[in-house]
């Protein structure tokens, strides 16, 4: 038995290919173990772990395996042709144990290989901990901030890139790494797209990542929404905008109503647009009972060609539920709001919003550039003003500057309103006005509705305190 068992370890080493495939299998198979075992105690929940533990390693193993059976088969043949010509068989130089020097080589190569084995797989853990983590995905590439400093202050900023954009399961893994791969070739050789294109054409569908903590059947009723805005006067006089929402959902008597009527689990709306699915050519109603109606509308030379087609989704209204970029007058309107900048500094809200909204080539120049226009308005217009509070000016041009770094990246061609934001609509036109628009037809001659009041009715409009208690009393 001893001496088979011995046989078998020199038919596994006998070759050089047979070594390789025994070295790559051990190491393969030292690395599942060690995998499974941190991911049966639940030290990760990476989507990356169960592909390289359960994958990766496994087609590694089996590769190592099929080396070791032609290190076997190609030693064997040689063995027969030495034999058979008379020669004698290559063989490795013989190991003496009994000779100090080469156990102590043979240990010391053993500890070695232990702890560079240990070592591997502790930085296979940490390195798909790392490749899994926000900051890999946000500052690896440089091309990334603008979507990494948008997303740290977004009501998502809690959540995991990798939730959202690649996963579990080994069809999200590889299309993330396939895209990554193009991602690092277009770095390197420059030819990356500026801005990064919307929308992600590839981004998993809402049923898998928002549904995983929203729940769009759910009844949300009526809500009411109160947005506080400032006037380019010299008070900066507050306003308030009373909306209430027909946010609806779920079913009621089993009929879905109000905006989220648009997912109704029992109904389907599929429409065809142009890539930035900004401008809408199509759009298919298929009702519970099985009936459909398409709308067209005419589309005129010029306008952008169908080339998409999906089915409506959480993310067709809030298509930016994380990477949010403010608007100038909504940037500065909120951190009136929240007495960041100072509402006492006459017109502060008209020269804030001239400053934010200059061109500039750069953060640095921008930075100036607010400085410059800021300290200089109130020298010439409030000299008195500027002397006192100088303080207050300094405060008021460090957030301005703020806000617009954290909106606006140059080197990347992200200005103001370079990313669309359809929760919503801006005037007559983009977000719901895309689909909700009288040029859309059916067949028998019905149109798609764009009353406002199917998604919100306007309790008061841009008025001040006093002009809201007034509507309230009559």
């Amino acid at each position: 038995m001893k001496e088979r068992y011995r046989g078998f370890l020199a038919s596994l080493t006998r070759s050089p290919i047979g070594m390789f495939g025994t070295m790559l299998a051990g190491a393969a198979g030292f690395m599942m173990i060690t995998l499974f075992v941190y991911d049966v105690i639940g030290e990760s929940e990476s989507p990356y772990l169960g592909i390289i533990t359960y994958m990766v390693l496994p087609t590694v193993f089996v590769i190592g395996l099929v080396l070791i059976v032609i290190g076997i088969r190609r030693q064997t043949k040689r063995r027969l042709e030495a034999q058979a010509s008379g020669e004698i068989a290559p063989e490795f130089p013989v190991i003496d144990l009994n000779d100090d020097r080469v156990r102590t080589w043979l240990l010391t190569a053993g500890g070695f290989g232990a702890a560079a084995a240990v070592l591997l797989a502790t930085s296979t853990i940490k390195g798909v901990e790392y490749v899994d983590s926000n900051e890999f995905c946000g500052t690896a590439c440089h091309v990334m901030e603008p979507e990494w400093t948008a997303y740290q202050r977004s009501p998502h900023a809690r959540v995991h890139c990798v939730d959202c954009h690649v996963g579990g399961g080994a069809s999200n893994f590889i299309q993330a790494k396939l895209s990554g791969v193009r991602q690092v070739i277009a770095l390197t050789t420059n030819s990356y797209n500026r801005p990064i294109p919307t929308p992600v054409h590839n981004l998993r569908p809402a049923r898998t990542t928002c549904n995983e903590c929203h729940w769009p059947t759910r009844f949300h009723g009526d809500r009411t929404r109160v947005i506080t805005r400032f006037r380019s006067d010299s008070a900066n006089t507050e306003t308030q905008t009373i909306i209430v929402n027909n946010v609806g959902g779920g079913q009621e008597a089993g009929v879905s109503v109000g905006v989220h009527w648009h997912v109704d689990p029992n109904l389907e709306v599929h429409y065809r647009s142009d890539e930035s699915r900004e401008f809408v050519h199509e759009i298919e109603t298929i009702y519970p009972d099985g009936s459909h109606k398409i709308f067209r509308r005419q589309v005129a030379e010029g306008d952008p060609p169908a080339e998409s087609e999906r089915t409506m989704d959480c993310i067709d209204c809030h298509n930016r539920p994380t990477h949010v970029y403010l608007l100038p007058e909504e940037a500065v309107d909120g951190v009136l709001r929240l007495g960041v900048l100072s509402r006492d500094l006459p017109f502060i809200r008209r020269e804030g919003l001239a400053a934010i909204t200059a061109d500039y080539a750069s953060h640095d120049e921008a930075r100036e550039g607010i400085a410059s226009h800021i300290s200089g308005f109130y020298a010439d217009s409030f000299p008195a003003l500027a002397a006192d509070r100088t303080h207050a000016i300094d405060e008021a041009i460090a957030t301005l500057q703020e806000i617009f770094v954290t909106n606006v990246f140059p080197q990347m061609n992200v200005t103001w309103g370079t990313y669309s934001d359809h929760l919503g609509h801006s005037g007559m036109a983009g977000g719901c006005f895309r689909c909700h628009n009288v040029a859309f037809e059916a067949e028998d001659g019905s149109k798609i509705s764009a009353d406002c009041e199917l998604c919100h009715q306007i309790v008061a409009y841009e008025r001040t305190a006093d002009e809201i208690e007034l509507v309230v009393e009559e």
